[in-house]
């Protein structure tokens, strides 16, 4: 789960002291925020739930900085309650911040609120948007009990739910191929085993690939495959709450190709599987993460690496197309400020920043 928020001032100042390479620079604000993408990029905090401190940050490459509070801010206000993931596309960014029901659209360049798309407009657990064209998008939802996933349809003109589509228990992270949109049915407070694929022409479902237990997120390689890491389901003895081996199932990372799976690699164990899929800037390498580190693995590989790149536990990664450098946000705890890492493609840290509490991801 994730959650958090930013406001303006007259002036910015950047804090000054001594920097080593684990903890740079930071700074709450500046006049002038460049634009989402060359010029940086976002860093999600989740914040702890419940609590409505989920906030975003931005990292301004030229200074090499790091900016906390953005959308609080640039909006004299508070973002919310557990920000899940945020998505810039075309101009705007959509921050999906789920316990607090809602889809914050900023624009991208001066960070200030375009519009909130909440429970008036149909909104109930969302979890991550996927812009299709300037005039419509996608968001999954978990629903109210967590497990009626479905598909909402965003008119990007009028901010509203034109359709919702069933598309199975707990659906996450969601990506566009070959002109149809393939949907991780993650399981959210139950189970699935499926990606749903959607046309996005009628917003219907052309078929459904079992893949493994509880599909998390999706990444497409150079080869035009689609990549699938999942946490498998555990089972758990409802006197003792111990888990039932038997009946549960290993994560995995599976590999799509025309639809149908060519390639499924199970963790070693239960309960430690692969999450948080990318690709590299080639589209040739996977990052993930995996038994408390992020593990590197080429996409002509059938079987998991024995080692991990970064041996270290984060709360989230990424990979910043532009240089190619891992992103990474480390979570002591979901009460006091996290920490927003880069590393080189060969897992050697380059820099750490202060950011907000647990960060979970980037939007670049």
């Amino acid at each position: 789960m994730n959650r958090n928020r930013w406001r303006t001032f007259t002036f910015w100042a950047l804090f000054l002291g001594i920097h080593t390479i684990f903890i740079s620079c930071t700074e709450d604000d500046r006049p002038d925020p460049p634009i989402a993408g060359q010029d940086g990029y976002f860093i999600v905090n989740e914040g702890g739930f419940g609590n409505a401190n989920t906030s975003i940050s931005y990292y301004d490459r030229q200074k090499d900085s790091v900016f906390n509070n953005v959308f609080s801010n640039a909006n004299n206000r508070p973002l919310g309650d557990q920000t899940q993931s945020m998505t810039v596309f075309d101009d705007r960014g959509f921050i999906v911040v789920q316990n607090s029901s809602k889809i914050e659209v900023i624009d991208r360049e001066t960070f200030e609120s375009l519009a909130i798309i909440g429970p008036d407009e149909g909104i109930v657990s969302p979890r991550f948007f996927l812009g299709l064209n300037p005039t419509k998008g996608y968001v999954t939802d978990w629903g109210a009990d967590g497990v009626s996933g479905t598909i909402k349809v965003l008119d990007l003109n009028s901010y509203q739910v034109t359709a919702t589509i069933p598309v199975g228990a707990g659906p996450n992270g969601l990506v566009v191929h070959n002109n149809l949109v393939y949907v991780a049915n993650g399981g959210g407070l139950g189970s699935d085993s499926t990606v749903a694929v959607l046309d996005p022409q009628t917003d219907t479902i052309v078929q459904k690939i079992t893949v493994g237990d509880n599909p998390g997120s999706l990444a497409i390689d150079a080869n035009d495959r689609i990549w699938v890491v999942g946490g498998g389901k555990l089972v758990y003895d409802p006197v003792d709450f111990s888990i039932v081996e038997v009946e549960s199932t290993p994560g995995f990372i599976a590999r799509l190709e025309n639809d149908e799976v060519t390639l499924t690699v199970p963790a070693d164990q239960i309960n430690t599987g692969p999450a948080t899929i990318n690709t590299d800037p080639t589209g040739q390498l996977l990052y993930f993460r995996y038994q408390g580190g992020i593990y590197a693995m080429s996409t002509d590989n059938t079987t998991l690496p024995t080692a991990p790149l970064i041996d270290k536990d984060f709360y989230g990664l990424g990979v910043d197309p532009v240089s190619g450098e891992i992103l990474t946000g480390q979570a002591p705890n979901f009460s006091s400020d996290g920490v927003f890492s880069r590393y080189s493609s060969t897992g050697t840290l380059i820099q750490s920043y202060d950011v907000g509490i647990g960060p979970n991801g980037f939007a670049l």
